[in-house]
């Protein structure tokens, strides 16, 4: 089977490796015309679909649904093309020994089979150690290319921790630049809110790049809302933010360590610029707003 180039130094490649018992070899055996030929190397294994387990070390949260019945229809047409990765599992009850499989890659196209209604599917079994496991899981779904931005940077995130890579480390794993690895990683600064946008597809990655420069998570937060119920587009986004930065480039620079902390509180109670001019005995606070509801948002938070 194709791996990806990540997935192959995880996964010692054997040819007719003992997976199950001569009995069950003969009954899952697969004709060759249902699967890819690249799995030619492997043996491959018609398994029920009930016997096979969710992969616990999923990175992938959601699933498009339209997508899902897509692929669903095509493996009404020609069946599953591709077949599965999944691990054994044998563990004793009352009557014996029950088998079940635990999937390590291809879950997309198991929860696809399930619509489809097959009852069977092609599986090549492996049987790793759990954070091979993870790995492969990993790897696989970011070479696939369908996971959201937030998703993926949290893969990144993971195999960097749990492996203790570093961003060019994981880049050379799943094929990409280290800038690419670097800057999906940075989305994870933002505000849950922001990240949320972000994987429902209401924000662009554009505009959360832009959102990244606001140091305020108020501000990020509130810019989001308004890109959402303005539509606003990545050019106007950096129009407002711009401001912002001229704005703050303005303001006096407080030269009072107290009077600057006061600032800070503000702004960040806030989540809009403020400036201050005189000194603690006599002088103006100046708080900056970019629409009307900009306005009655700060309005509201002073008179909370």
């Amino acid at each position: 089977m194709a791996l990806g180039r990540g997935l192959e130094s995880l996964i010692p490649q054997k040819r007719n490796e003992e997976v199950s018992s001569p009995k069950e070899q003969t009954s899952f055996s697969v004709p060759a015309k249902n699967v890819a030929t690249t799995a030619r190397q492997e043996s491959v294994f018609y398994i029920e679909i009930e016997k096979i387990k969710p992969n616990p070390y999923q990175p992938r949260k959601e699933f498009n649904e339209a997508e899902l019945n897509s692929l669903a229809d095509s493996m009404k047409q020609y069946g599953m093309l591709q077949p599965l990765l999944a691990s054994k599992i044998e563990f004793a009850v009352s009557s014996g020994t029950k088998v079940e499989y635990q999937l390590i890659a291809g879950e997309r196209r198991l929860k696809a089979a399930g619509i489809a209604g097959l009852r069977q599917v092609p599986v090549i079994i492996k049987n790793p150690d759990n954070a091979t496991k993870l790995e492969i899981a990993l790897i696989e779904n970011v070479q696939r290319q369908n996971l959201n931005a937030i998703e993926e940077a949290l893969a990144y995130e993971r195999l960097m921790t749990e492996f203790k890579l570093t961003q060019m480390e994981v880049a050379q794993k799943v094929g990409k630049s280290r800038e690419v690895v670097a800057n999906r990683v940075r989305l994870l600064d933002l505000p849950y809110e922001v990240q949320r946008s972000i994987s429902d597809g209401k924000i662009s990655e554009g505009h959360a790049k832009v959102l990244l420069a606001i140091k305020n998570s108020e501000r990020q937060i509130f810019l989001t809302d308004e890109i959402i119920k303005k539509t606003l587009s990545v050019r106007e986004l950096e129009d407002i933010v711009r401001t912002d930065e001229s704005y703050r480039a303005k303001t006096t620079k407080v030269s009072d360590p107290e009077l600057e902390n006061y600032k800070k509180t503000i702004q960040d109670t806030l989540g809009t610029p403020v400036s201050f001019s005189g000194n603690r005995e006599k002088g103006k606070l100046a708080i900056s707003f970019y629409s009307q509801e900009d306005l009655d948002r700060v309005i509201k938070r002073l008179t909370m």
